[in-house]
Parts: structure tokens; sequence; C-alpha cells
């Protein structure tokens, strides 16, 4: 469960898996989920309500990761955030440092103007480090998207890269970091990419609870080009507590 302890700030376009992902030490299936939600009325009514479920399987070369998560902010009524994906990824090791990834992905954000993003995609993904405290990949991946825009004829249909550095590092035997920059340029022409960067600290409190703090930041100006009144970057901080089982 997670409660938070400060609001949604805003809410990306891009949603980063690569800080999703944790080691796992045995096979089978592993879960996590998230929930949140407050109530709080002064001069207006604010509510907030919100979940995130993940579950792995992870087998001897191949794994499975599904992710889902929705979040919701009224204020007197009105929608402040509402926005919601699904995720789900298919990853298979056939050398030790490759990986072969596959995913697809449905997503909305009301306040971006994205009534559908769907997303299909494959790729890999190298280990450039590995050690008791720290590791590094690099993915280059290739996707599909396609996006909707609400109250708006205008629906995208893109070939892109989807290309990523991501660190881990243990900087305590409590305290952990990841961070992770996205670049994902249009193909041909690779104009208009969209840059997307993650950073994700984790303090063990018990075995099972967590206090976490996540901030990322997304600039994609190509919205922005043809919706002016959607901001070119978005950014999100959120703090709460986590179960994990």
């Amino acid at each position: 469960m997670v409660l938070l302890l400060l609001p949604l700030l805003a809410s990306g376009q891009i949603v980063n898996i690569e800080d999703k992902r944790k080691a796992l030490d045995s096979l089978g299936w592993f879960g996590q989920l998230d929930l949140n939600g407050s109530l709080a009325e002064n001069n207006n009514t604010v509510l907030t309500a919100g979940g995130g479920l993940r579950l792995d399987r992870l087998g001897q070369r191949g794994n499975v990761l599904f992710l889902a998560d929705y979040r919701l902010v009224q204020v007197s009524g009105a929608n402040a955030t509402n926005a919601g994906f699904g995720h789900l990824r298919y990853g298979w090791e056939p050398k030790d440092k490759w990986r072969w990834e596959g995913f697809t992905q449905l997503q909305y954000n009301e306040q971006l103007r994205l009534k559908l993003r769907f997303l299909a995609g494959a790729g890999v993904r190298r280990r450039l480090l590995k050690s008791d405290k720290s590791r590094a990949y690099l993915g280059v991946l290739y996707m599909y998207e396609y996006d909707e825009m609400t109250d708006s004829e205008i629906v995208y249909r893109d070939h892109r890269l989807s290309n990523y550095l991501t660190i881990r590092a243990q900087l305590s035997p409590a305290i952990s970091l990841a961070s992770t920059t996205y670049y994902q340029p249009r193909l041909p022409d690779f104009n208009v990419p969209r840059i997307s960067s993650v950073a994700n600290v984790e303090l063990s409190l018990t075995s099972a609870l967590r206090f976490t703090t996540n901030f990322s930041l997304t600039h994609d100006r190509r919205v922005n080009r043809d919706f002016p009144e959607v901001p070119a970057t978005v950014f999100n901080w959120v703090n709460g507590l986590r179960l994990v089982f």
C-alpha cells in the first residue's frame, strides 16, 4: 500500500518502465500493490485516488512484467489529473549480457489531451556494468506509436527509436538509487525527439516496508506544437510508502 505524502505535481506522457524493474533472485511469481487516496475540504474539495499493480514472472531465461497504474485528482469536482496505463513486457536472455524484449502498452491522460496511446515494439538490451553495488544497461528498441487526441481529428502514427541508459546503485545497505534517461526520436527524420529522465530513491524501513521518492521529467514539443495549451515539459514528484510481498 502506498500513502502519498506529496501530491502529484504533473503527469508525463511517457511511462518509464526502467525504474519499475527490480532484481529478482528466485524463479516464480512476484507481486507489488500500491494504493492511495485522500480527501481535503477547505475553500475547495480536493479528492485524490489511485493505485498501481505489478506482476513479475521469472523463468530460467524468459520473464514477464505486467504494470497497471491509475491516478485521479479532483478539485471541486473538476479533474486536475486523470491518467492511467497498462504495460506488458516479455524479456528473453539468450546470453548473459544480452536480452531481447518485446512490449505493448495502452495509456491515456486527460490533462495532456491524450485520449488513447497504443505502443508496440521490440529491441535489445545490453548490460554495460555489473558489480555488487551497481549496474548499468543500454537499450535500443523500435516501437510503433498510435495517439488519438481528445476533441481533435489529429491522430499521430509514429515510428520511433526508444533508446535508454539506466543506472542502479546501492548507496548503503538500506538506500538504493535508480536513474534512467530515454531518447525517443521519430523515424526516419529524427525530428522533434521526446526526452525523458527519471530518478528514484528507495529507503528500506523493514524487510517489507520502504519509503520511496521519485522525480521524473519529460520534454515533448510535438503535442505542444499542435496544442499550445499542453506544456512541452512536464514533471512528476511523488513520495510514498511501499509494501512489497
